[in-house]
């Protein structure tokens, strides 16, 4: 069962592992720890998946998380910041969306090597983000970006999304600057992502990237969102958040790399033990 969704060559036990890990890496960056942390989710499984079948999967685990923190976070939110990613987002969401209706009609299997550099070289900067976190949240907190920031943050927030869920590091530095306050920010985030998600949804359907198939095979994952949400609470006060992402990053920058130059260390240390 679920067959089409292994990559060739893979074994299953490898391919539940590291699907699992990404689904429960994504509960604990939503739960509020270790925000940056859902990045590593799309390399992680664009090692073991068909590239379509990657960014189509995590899209309605996506709006779950989203909605439950939009729960916690009902009413921490300032409407007017939440506009300004969202509405230019909506520009950068119908050019990804159109970048997926282009490679559905040529063929996806010839467009599989430039989709997977194109996540590899997004997985190396934003595991180099994660790296110089703190010093881009002071530097974004002094260059106090404004309106027409917004329209080019926004912009390239829907398009990174789209194509591969990739643009939680664009909002949050864009809203950091805002200076919300810790409640106001994550809620303001939260309501944010929770929108561009929505947006998504008819867009990866009408190019058929979402199917019954699909569907399913989340049915299978959804358990494993509460599982990663406990899992951040849990580390909240247990784990060091900025070791946890030194962790994450090397992770994500050996992802971004196998991606980047379309090899699989994976395949290739089986076929050694083998």
């Amino acid at each position: 069962m679920f067959s089409e969704f292994i990559t060739p060559g893979v074994p299953a036990a490898i391919f539940w592992t590291f699907v699992a890990l990404a689904v429960v890496i994504q509960g604990i960056s939503k739960s509020g720890f270790a925000g940056g942390a859902g990045i590593l989710s799309l390399p992680l499984m664009m090692l073991v998946m068909p590239v379509q079948l990657v960014s189509a999967t995590l899209l309605p685990l996506l709006i779950l998380c989203d909605m439950n923190a939009v729960y916690h976070h009902f009413h921490n939110k300032v409407w007017a910041k939440v506009m300004e990613i969202y509405l230019p987002s909506l520009i950068g969401i119908v050019a990804g969306a159109a970048v997926w209706w282009w490679i559905g009609r040529e063929g996806v299997e010839a467009y599989a090597g430039p989709i997977k550099r194109f996540v590899g070289v997004i997985a190396i900067l934003f595991g180099l983000y994660i790296v110089g976190k703190e010093s881009a949240l002071q530097w974004i907190e002094r260059v106090k970006p404004g309106r027409k920031s917004a329209v080019v943050a926004g912009v390239a927030a829907g398009f990174t999304s789209t194509i591969a869920h990739a643009a939680g590091p664009i909002v949050s530095l864009y809203l950091f600057a805002q200076d919300l306050g810790k409640s106001l920010f994550v809620g303001t985030v939260a309501w944010t992502f929770t929108l561009i998600n929505l947006t998504k949804l008819p867009f990866y359907c009408s190019v058929g990237l979402i199917h019954k198939d699909v569907l399913l095979f989340d049915l299978v994952l959804i358990p494993l969102i509460p599982i990663g949400s406990y899992l951040g609470k849990w580390m909240y006060h247990r784990v060091s958040e900025r070791l946890f992402n030194r962790v994450v990053m090397v992770l994500t920058l050996i992802a971004g790399v196998q991606l980047l130059l379309n090899v699989n260390l994976i395949l290739w240390a089986l076929e050694l033990v083998v």
